[in-house]
């Protein structure tokens, strides 16, 4: 995996894990599952996406 791809992963995990402690603090569970889908599209879009094949040295 390359570096922009490890900070989306990161990225993604960091956001989960906010809104599952601002559900857990607030007891209202819409914050997590609302952010589920978002983080979900964020990360399919990550994986799928084609390596640019122009930028060798990177």
């Amino acid at each position: 995996m390359d570096k922009i791809r490890k900070r989306t992963v990161y990225a993604s995990i960091v956001a989960l894990a906010f809104f599952f402690v601002l559900s857990v603090v607030t007891r209202h569970w819409g914050f997590f599952l609302w952010s589920l889908l978002p983080v979900f599209i964020v990360l399919m879009t990550t994986f799928s996406a084609r390596p640019d094949k122009r930028r060798n040295g990177e």
